[in-house]
């Protein structure tokens, strides 16, 4: 009996070891595991009122009142601080004058590629997510090199807010969302655009930096299309939450008085990311150096300002 017992322990005893070392390796490895895409309190984005005394005070009103929410995933690899500048204007729509468009261009030193991507099963509304982790994806690019993970100098995801006067008088509400999600342009109605504390919420996809409105679209959206099995398939989560700045600074004006806000931008000209950018140009490179050293390489991603 006595014996028994010593052997059903030490099976034990391995067992739970076995358990604890898998369960860390997954945990350094993985970021855990099934995702149950909770969002933020979320609600309908009602119009909210916006006073102003000229139309000079107006704009400037409707850009701080109309700031997304960016939502960036548990574990995104880029440093939000140091790594991120967000180009943005505050226009006319050229198809409707009464509407007003506020653009963003969300401009990363890097696309991490497929290192941060995820590999999702999916059963119907219904899936799993698994996602390296944050030391994994930066150890993958450093071994790998950035062209075998389809990763790349210069992101740029952009998204337009339209901004139409409502029926009470001085309240103004968003019409419509335009996203462009890997470069291809997606619309989105009033009805399908959640605020939270009346900001519209972007959720930004990890590494990848796509946004979606939703975290149940951007989790059941794959790089690559596909049904079922997902190897290179987006991820969302409820990270860290990102307020782009209406300060003039990064503010770039319009076709008719266009500003390279990479060469007028204290704080850009302090750091060393997106020095000798234009972002009137034919080009972003995100961090790629000087004309000298870019030669050789191809532009990966592009402004679009009206």
């Amino acid at each position: 009996m006595k014996r028994r017992w010593m052997k059903a322990r030490r099976v034990a005893v391995r067992l739970f070891v076995a358990y604890s070392v898998a369960y860390t390796l997954t945990g350094l490895l993985f970021d855990h595991w099934g995702t149950q895409y909770a969002g933020l309190s979320e609600a309908a984005c009602d119009p909210i009122p916006v006073r102003a005394d000229s139309q000079e005070e107006l704009e400037q009103r409707l850009a701080e009142e109309f700031v997304p929410t960016l939502v960036f995933s548990v574990g995104e690899p880029t440093d939000l601080t140091e790594e991120v500048v967000v180009p943005y204007q505050l226009v006319r729509d050229p198809e409707d004058s009464g509407r007003y468009v506020w653009r963003a261009a969300v401009a990363y030193a890097l696309d991490y590629g497929a290192s941060a991507s995820s590999v999702r099963i999916g059963f119907g509304a219904e899936g799993r997510s698994f996602s390296f982790s944050k030391p994994v994806v930066r150890l993958i690019g450093l071994v790998f090199g950035l062209a075998d993970l389809d990763a790349h100098f210069g992101d740029v995801e952009m998204f337009e807010i339209y901004l139409a006067p409502a029926e009470t008088d001085g309240y103004w509400g968003i019409d419509r969302l335009v996203l462009f999600p890997h470069g291809k342009a997606k619309m989105y109605t009033n009805g399908d655009i959640r605020c939270f504390r009346d900001s519209p919420v972007l959720y930004v996809s990890r590494g990848k930096h796509a946004m979606y409105p939703s975290l149940q679209e951007c989790n059941h959206t794959s790089v690559a299309q596909g049904r079922g099995l997902h190897l290179i398939a987006e991820h969302c989560s409820v990270g860290t939450l990102y307020y782009p700045t209406v300060s003039a600074e990064f503010d770039v004006g319009d076709s008719a008085n266009p500003v390279n806000i990479f060469a007028t931008s204290p704080a850009i000209l302090s750091g060393e990311v997106f020095q000798d950018e234009d972002a009137w140009g034919d080009c972003f490179w995100g961090g790629y150096g000087d004309e000298e050293s870019r030669k050789e390489k191809s532009c990966r991603a592009r402004f679009r300002w009206w």
